[in-house]
């Protein structure tokens, strides 16, 4: 597929541990390396196992100049991250933002997190004033839901309008769409 014109959007990621296993970590942090490397951008990551972390972290990213994507890796259940010793519902994570994310995509990289009524999820997009907000609506492999995280952070270095991306991503991985049950809601 030939390149469209760059949209370039720095990304920004929370992720709390997988597992027990703190020597042989999964972490997001490579395809994160990947995806900058393949679209020429930055990319932060911080680790984020506590509430009070998470929202030491968001009030840190607020400040960086040129990033458009919060990429949220983290377990999840409906409405809620789950973090290693605590969770974050979609309201209090909304308010720990604030509107220092307004026109970012916002990405649960989480397990059926935004399987909730659809009043929720725009209640946080006004709350936040995020373009865009990506999610899983069902529990989901971690392998899969990586590579579909991968695609995705490469796919939104391409598109401005993200009604457009979604249309075409949807289309063009409608298999992968309907395994994880990703979803996408825009502002």
């Amino acid at each position: 597929m030939a390149r469209l014109p760059t949209y370039q959007k720095n990304i920004a990621c929370l992720e709390s541990l997988w597992d027990a296993d703190i020597e042989n970590r999964l972490s997001v942090r490579p395809i994160l390396k990947l995806a900058s490397m393949m679209n020429n951008v930055k990319f932060t990551y911080l680790t984020c196992n506590t509430r009070e972390e998470m929202k030491h972290n968001l009030e840190k990213l607020k400040s960086l100049k040129g990033y458009g994507i919060l990429y949220l890796a983290f377990h999840g259940k409906p409405g809620v991250i789950l973090l290693d010793e605590s969770s974050v519902d979609l309201e209090t994570l909304a308010a720990f933002m604030g509107k220092g994310f307004a026109n970012w995509v916002v990405h649960f990289g989480s397990c059926s997190t935004i399987d909730v009524e659809r009043y929720r999820i725009r209640n946080f997009i006004n709350a936040t004033g995020v373009s865009m907000v990506l999610g899983y609506k069902k529990d989901v492999d971690w392998i899969e839901s990586t590579v579909t995280d991968l695609l995705l952070l490469d796919w939104l270095q391409s598109y401005k309008s993200m009604k457009s991306l979604w249309n075409r991503f949807r289309q063009r991985y409608r298999e992968l769409v309907a395994l994880t049950g990703l979803m996408a809601f825009h502002r």
